[in-house]
């Protein structure tokens, strides 16, 4: 059973060093399919297409052009753009705007289905998008935008620090405090 979407939302921390020598289980990463394929995207425009990396010698291609993933993840999921659908489906403002919209809802399901099931996970957008678009072959119109590794976290995370509520939050208006 997976946890509550609260706490996963609570304990998620980037990994960013996993046991290489455990997989994922293919119901894992049907879960992610799933968590993928009920991302909501604006316009009903569903220009994303995610690319499942779980081959470890694929792995270790993307890996080379992908200088922010640390460790060696059992899987990772390229979150891409089709910027031709984009613009056909969605016009100007989801080819230039709304698509990264998209990808960050779609980023946040893919991270707390994972948490929930007990995988970790480490958000990567430091990669040559070119050579990985190429690895993972890409068509021209798809474009890659994020990494995000997965697998067992071979060390506990680190700590979580946040600010202040007071210094995030306002209700109904900048600096109020309360309900």
């Amino acid at each position: 059973m997976g946890l509550d979407v609260l706490e996963a939302i609570r304990t998620r921390r980037s990994t960013r060093s996993y046991d290489s020598a455990r997989r994922l289980p293919a119901s894992i990463l049907e879960a992610l399919q799933e968590a993928v394929l009920h991302s909501p995207s604006g316009s009903n425009a569903q220009e994303s297409h995610f690319v499942i990396v779980q081959e470890p010698g694929q792995i270790r291609r993307v890996k080379r052009f992908a200088q922010g993933i640390s460790g060696n993840p059992a899987a990772m999921v390229a979150l891409c753009t089709n910027q031709r659908e984009a613009l056909e489906k969605g016009g100007i403002d989801t080819a230039e705007t709304l698509r990264f919209i998209n990808l960050g809802i779609a980023a946040a399901y893919i991270l707390l289905t994972a948490q929930s099931l007990g995988v970790s996970s480490c958000p990567v957008r430091s990669f040559h998008a070119k050579a990985v678009q190429q690895v993972l072959g890409l068509p021209e119109d798809i474009v890659p935008e994020l990494l995000i590794t997965l697998g067992y976290a071979d060390k506990p995370p680190r700590p979580k620090t946040s600010k202040p509520s007071r210094e995030v939050v306002s209700y109904d208006r900048y600096g109020k405090e309360h309900l």
